[in-house]
C-alpha cells in the first residue's frame, strides 16, 4: 500500500529569529507536517518547484521579490498551494495585495501565537483516520 505523501509547510521569513520562532510553532502544532524554511522569496520558488508544499507562510517585506509578488508567482506555479501572508504590515493595501495575488490568509505577526496556527490548520487537508482502511 502506497504511504500517504508527507504535507509540506513553507515559511518565507528573512528575520532568521522570527523565521526560527515560526518554525518551532509550526513543527510543535504541526509534527505530521515537513516544515521548510526560505530567507528569500527567490529561494522559496525553487523550493516550491522541488517541494510543492500545500500551505506557505508568507512575510511581505523581503529583499529582492517582496512577499505579495511572490505569492501570485508560487499561485501561478502551484495553483493549489494556499498562502498565509504573515506580517507586520497591517495595513489595508497590503491586505488586498495579498487577497489580490492569491493569498488565502493573512495574519499579523502581532497575532501569530493566537492566529497563525488555526489559519494553517484551516487549510490543511483533513487527516486520515487513526488505523484506516
Amino acid at each position: 500500500m502506497e504511504q500517504p505523501k508527507q504535507i509540506v509547510i513553507m515559511i518565507v521569513e528573512d528575520h532568521p529569529p522570527t523565521l526560527a520562532a515560526v518554525q518551532a510553532l509550526v513543527s510543535t502544532a504541526f509534527p505530521e507536517c515537513r516544515v521548510l524554511g526560505a530567507e528569500s522569496a527567490e529561494l522559496a520558488l525553487e523550493l516550491c518547484a522541488g517541494h510543492a508544499p500545500q500551505v506557505v507562510i508568507m512575510d511581505i517585506a523581503l529583499p529582492g521579490i517582496d512577499g505579495i509578488e511572490a505569492t501570485r508567482r508560487i499561485k501561478a506555479l502551484l495553483p493549489g498551494t494556499c498562502v498565509v501572508v504573515h506580517s507586520s504590515h497591517d495595513m489595508r493595501v497590503f491586505r488586498d495585495g495579498a487577497a489580490d495575488a492569491g493569498a488565502s490568509a493573512f495574519v499579523t505577526k502581532s497575532r501569530t501565537f493566537t492566529d497563525l496556527v488555526p489559519a494553517i490548520a484551516g487549510l490543511l487537508p483533513p487527516s486520515p483516520p487513526a488505523g484506516g482502511g
